[in-house]
C-alpha cells in the first residue's frame, strides 16, 4: 500500500516512466516534473514541462501542488550523465547543469515537502542514484560526484528525519535499457562490454527498477532507512 500522492523528477525517462506505469495501477495521484513531454499518459498521472537547471522557475509550482494534495513521497528520478570527457575537458557550464540536474533539484523540491511530511508522521524519499555514486569511473567525474552526493544527502536525511515517520533511501541501478543507459549511439561496443562486466550477463529492463520503487514507497518498507539498493546485476559487488 503507498499513502499519499507522488512528485516525481525525470518522470518522462526510461525508468521514470516505468515507476509512473507502475504506480498508476494506485489510487494516487502522481505528478511528473520534467524537460520533456512524455511518450504516453497515464492514469492519474500530471506532466509538468519544468526545467530543473532553474530551481525559482519549479519551486512555487512544488509548494502549491504540496498546498493542495497530500504529496507524501518524492522520487528524484532526474538524471544527466553529460559529456564522458576528462575534468579537464570539461567545461563549467557542463559541471553546472549535472550538479543541478542529479542533485541540487532533490534538495529543492524535497526541502518544500518535509514541513509537511513532519505535520503528517510520514513521508518517502527516494533518490534513484546509479552504481557510480558507490564507485568512481573515468570520464564520469561529474556524473559520478554528483550521484555520490545525492547518497550522501539521502542517508543525512535519513539520520535527521527518521524519528518523524520519514524514511530517506536511494536504489542504484546498473546499466539499464534505455537510452541513457546503453549509449549505443554514442560509445562503440558499448552493449558487449556493459554484459562483459557484469556478472548477471544481462542488461536491466527499466520494470526490474521499478518493481523496488513500488516496495520503497510503500508502508512496508517503514524500517527501511538510509539505505542504497544496488540493482546493477552485481557490478559493484566485484
Amino acid at each position: 500500500m503507498i499513502l499519499g500522492d507522488v512528485i516525481i523528477t525525470g518522470g518522462s525517462g526510461g525508468i521514470g516512466s516505468a515507476i509512473i506505469r507502475d504506480l498508476s495501477v494506485f489510487n494516487i495521484h502522481i505528478y511528473n516534473l520534467d524537460k520533456i513531454e512524455p511518450l504516453l499518459n497515464y492514469k492519474n498521472s500530471q506532466y509538468f514541462s519544468v526545467d530543473l537547471e532553474k530551481k525559482d522557475s519549479y519551486r512555487e509550482l512544488i509548494k502549491k501542488l504540496r498546498d493542495e494534495n497530500k504529496i507524501l513521497n518524492f522520487i528524484h528520478c532526474a538524471g544527466y550523465g553529460g559529456p564522458f570527457v576528462d575534468i579537464v575537458e570539461l567545461s563549467d557550464a557542463d559541471w553546472d547543469r549535472i550538479r543541478a540536474i542529479n542533485y541540487d533539484s532533490a534538495y529543492y523540491v524535497l526541502k518544500e515537502l518535509l514541513p509537511l511530511w513532519k505535520t503528517e508522521g510520514y513521508g518517502r524519499f527516494l533518490g534513484i542514484a546509479s552504481s557510480l555514486s558507490l564507485v568512481g569511473k573515468e570520464n564520469s567525474v561529474a556524473y559520478s560526484g554528483a550521484k555520490h552526493a545525492l547518497w550522501g544527502f539521502t542517508k543525512s536525511i535519513a539520520a535527521e528525519w527518521g524519528g518523524l515517520g520519514i524514511t530517506s533511501n536511494c536504489i542504484s541501478p546498473g546499466y539499464v535499457e534505455t537510452a541513457m543507459g546503453v549509449q549505443e549511439s554514442e560509445v562503440s561496443s558499448h552493449r558487449k562490454k556493459i554484459l562483459e562486466m557484469t556478472p548477471s550477463r544481462k542488461i536491466a529492463n527499466p520494470s526490474e527498477i521499478s518493481r523496488v520503487v513500488l516496495f520503497m514507497l510503500s508502508r512496508d518498507s517503514g524500517y527501511v532507512n538510509g539505505s542504497n539498493w544496488t540493482v546493477d546485476g552485481g557490478i559493484t559487488a566485484i
